[in-house]
């Protein structure tokens, strides 16, 4: 079954998925750590839409069940925040949404 998660993030960021067969449907967890990988990407490689992902992120996480807001915290965010060192930390907030800035601050904290 083809969650809303799922679904939204293979609709907007086709090229993070594009090695996927399309009989093929990974869990929500593995969807997630994959964006967020291919977020790191886009930051690394300094490319203009590297935002993106974020504000699907937060429109996913202020609209979602509790099951979603977690599963973004547990793969999403957490994934990004290990990755994350002191001198990056201010350009990632700065990409953010501002509801995902204290939730991804508490990620943080909480790793």
């Amino acid at each position: 079954m083809e969650t809303r998660i799922h679904k939204t993030l293979y609709q907007w960021f086709p090229d993070a998925f594009s090695d996927d067969k399309k009989s093929e449907l990974e869990s929500d967890n593995i969807a997630l750590r994959r964006l967020a990988k291919y977020e790191m990407k886009l930051i690394n490689d300094n490319c203009k839409n590297k935002s993106e992902p974020f504000k699907i992120i937060n429109l996913l996480y202020s609209e979602g069940s509790l099951y979603e807001k977690n599963i973004i915290e547990n793969e999403f965010l957490k994934v990004i925040a290990t990755e994350e060192k002191s001198m990056t930390l201010n350009e990632h907030l700065n990409l953010m949404p501002e509801g995902l800035r204290s939730v991804y601050l508490k990620v943080i904290l909480q790793n």
